[in-house]
């Protein structure tokens, strides 16, 4: 069965009569940065219409959602906005197939791994973040790195099965919170001073009036490349490319935007793409802070030697050797 087979999206629209524009959100499927629903169904399991209309309502509620708390700008969707997606592996296996040395993360692991396999999804997509329900038996949803993955216990949740949490909002919030990891949001600094927020506690019976994203939250999202104002035009300016410093494998960009600069970083295999804000500079070094990863690089300017910090520029280890690119920089 090929991959296309498996992704029967095209007859669920018909069947289910689903997914019509929403918000503006209908879109070419290659043409904007979006966030991407695949609601994987094991190869013991039937597809639940249920599932997919309620995987529909989350999501929609938290564009809506994210755009009040930014006031405005929010995250697009794919079109369909579910996709679903057949898997010939049984549920049982999605959260108990050995993956990693944390068992905790198998079910992230794997749901990834077959989501990878049948649909492309991977870490850091420079297009897409991908949201990947699996009907696997299982209570450990994951988010980070440009995916989020959730089980079972979710999908109960959303369509008010679940046997201990019967609120749909919590599920929704859950989604909202995994969401937020995957766009690279971290867990407030202040747990305490923020036990409401989205992205702390304010998933259990705060969401929506009560739960917030938080100023840093709030920055960091307005800096993502995934996030549009209503009129279409992304809130991230990339800028033109001012420098180009190359290392064995990839290669790091600085750009100037409006009175700011922003640094990206891409490897040449395709497998990761970054952002940085350039937090200072100095007569040798462009520092460069990394939020969602939680570290610092410093970058010499004049080629050579970069290092990596891990505790807010504490200590230094080597990094990558690197070398500024002195052929002229082309226009975009």
């Amino acid at each position: 069965m090929t991959t296309l087979s498996r992704c029967f999206v095209g007859a669920l629209l018909g069947l289910f009569g689903l997914f019509g524009n929403v918000m503006g959100t209908q879109l070419e499927p290659s043409s904007l940065r979006c966030v991407r629903m695949i609601y994987l169904v094991s190869g013991d399991r039937e597809v639940n219409p249920r599932y997919v209309s309620a995987i529909e309502r989350a999501i929609v509620d938290l564009q809506a959602w994210y755009g009040k708390q930014l006031g405005g700008p929010s995250f697009r969707l794919y079109s369909p906005v579910v996709e679903v997606v057949k898997s010939d592996r049984p549920a049982g296996w999605f959260y108990s197939n050995r993956n990693g040395l944390n068992k905790d993360d198998w079910g992230f692991n794997n749901t990834l791994e077959e989501a990878r396999r049948l649909c492309g999804a991977g870490l850091n997509d420079p297009k897409f973040v991908w949201v990947i329900y699996s009907d696997g038996p299982g209570n450990k949803g994951r988010g980070g790195n440009g995916v989020a993955c959730l089980p079972e216990d979710d999908l109960l949740g959303l369509v008010g099965r679940h046997p201990t949490q019967k609120d749909k909002t919590r599920w929704i919030a859950g989604l909202g919170h995994e969401l937020g990891h995957a766009f690279g949001l971290p867990h407030p600094s202040d747990t305490k001073k923020h036990a409401n927020a989205l992205m702390w506690t304010g998933i259990y019976g705060k969401y929506p009036d009560k739960a917030y994203l938080t100023a840093e939250d709030k920055k960091l999202l307005m800096k993502s490349p995934f996030f549009y104002h209503k009129n279409g035009k992304p809130v991230a300016e990339r800028g033109k490319i001012v420098a180009r410093y190359h290392y064995n494998g990839g290669v790091f960009e600085r750009r100037k935007g409006n009175n700011t600069f922003v640094w990206t970083e891409s490897t040449a295999n395709g497998a990761g793409a970054h952002s940085f804000e350039e937090e200072k500079t100095d007569a040798e070094y462009y520092f460069l802070k990394d939020a969602k990863r939680g570290f610092l690089i410093r970058l010499p300017i004049n080629s050579g030697q970069s290092f990596l910090s891990t505790d807010k520029g504490k200590s230094w280890r080597p990094l990558y050797h690197v070398e500024i690119q002195t052929t002229p920089i082309a226009d975009e």
